[in-house]
């Protein structure tokens, strides 16, 4: 038990004194590439002082909170801070009367502007 203890101390000091910088940015980057972010690409890791930064844009709350907790699972001894954007893409609804065009009444039914002819 002691020895796993020592361990775990000694890879918290490593992440914090830089040393193993490289082993903690792997491990977050694998934990992201196995979570459910749909571009774990996006995302870029990097050490500033005794934590891991996230930044990148995501494209949803779920996918920003789920790329923090793999983070902060990988990384479990250091301290995460999340930093990513939410990029939301919004889509207007379809407007059938625009996508119609001037040109939307049928041949065989013309509009009629004299008023009581047809």
């Amino acid at each position: 038990m002691r020895r796993g203890l020592l361990a775990a101390a000694l890879l918290a000091e490593a992440a914090m004194t830089g040393m193993d910088t490289v082993g903690v940015r792997a491990a977050v980057r694998e934990a992201l590439d196995k979570s459910g972010v749909a571009d774990p690409k996006a995302i870029s890791i990097e050490i500033e002082g005794d934590e891991v930064v996230l930044k990148g844009s995501v494209a949803s709350a779920a996918e920003w909170m789920e790329a923090e907790y793999a983070a902060s699972t990988a990384a479990s001894p250091t301290k995460v801070r999340n930093a990513l954007t939410i990029s939301v893409v919004w889509e207007a609804p379809k407007d059938d009367v625009y996508q119609a065009g001037v040109e939307s009444f049928p041949a065989s039914d013309p509009p009629s502007w004299t008023p009581g002819e047809t």
